[in-house]
């Protein structure tokens, strides 16, 4: 009978290895194969995934004479490979079938290797546009936002949400304003209001607070000149 290894992948905590291991099973057992390794990984919970499993089937298939299979069947190519690009993930099942392992996938049977060694051309075919449509899609993303943007400066255009474009201020000139009244007007006991106060008026951290308070209070004061343009009596520093 013939010997097919299960790769099982899943990329975040919620995900269930089991539902994926069980319709594997289920695939290889109307296929007539005999389940003869298991190798499973999932995501940690920092979100980082392990690859130890995947590298265990890679130096496992490097040994055919104590190798407990000679076919890999995984629920999809992107649960096999985290390449990039369909070209470097194809480049890793290649990489299996010159050592004799047919590669199969539950999913995309076009992708399967073929059973009497031909090559894939469906795969082929792939691995031949998919480069050209991302480089297309790529450029046409592009120009697209390019053009939106200048429409937007030009005014022919609003955002999403309406705003100018670029980086909002945070502190507008009316939270300037609150802020030195609310520190530089005592409260009734005679004291200055607490910063966490302030910050819960204004609706901004209380460090953002202070420094703006200590920015204004470092301006020098302006002083205007009369018509005849001398400095008022008093005036000037």
């Amino acid at each position: 009978m013939i010997g097919v290894a299960l790769y099982l992948r899943v990329s975040t905590e919620d995900q269930d290895l089991a539902g994926q291991e069980r319709e594997l099973r289920a695939y290889a057992e109307s296929r007539g194969w005999s389940v003869t390794a298991v190798f499973a990984e999932k995501a940690s919970a920092s979100g980082r995934i392990e690859r130890e499993a995947w590298e265990e089937l890679q130096r496992e298939a490097c040994f055919p004479t104590t190798r407990r299979f000679d076919r890999v069947l995984v629920w999809a190519l992107d649960r096999w490979s985290r390449e990039p690009s369909f070209v470097r993930a194809v480049g890793s099942i290649e990489r299996l079938e010159i050592l004799g392992i047919r590669w199969h996938s539950l999913k995309e049977p076009q992708l399967d290797s073929g059973e009497d060694a031909s090559p894939n051309l469906a795969r082929d075919l792939l691995r031949g546009i998919l480069p050209t449509i991302a480089a297309f899609e790529s450029r046409r993303r592009s120009e697209r936002t390019r053009l939106a943007m200048q429409q937007i400066k030009s005014g022919r255009r609003r955002t999403r949400t309406g705003r100018p474009p670029g980086r909002p201020r945070k502190v507008q000139p009316q939270h300037e304003r609150r802020i030195l009244e609310l520190r530089d007007t005592l409260k009734p006991n005679g004291q200055r209001r607490k910063w966490s106060e302030i910050a819960l008026s204004v609706q901004l951290p209380a460090g953002t607070c202070r420094k703006v308070y200590a920015a204004l209070r470092s301006k020098k004061p302006r002083v205007e000149k009369g018509q005849d343009g001398f400095l008022p009596l008093g005036g000037g520093e």
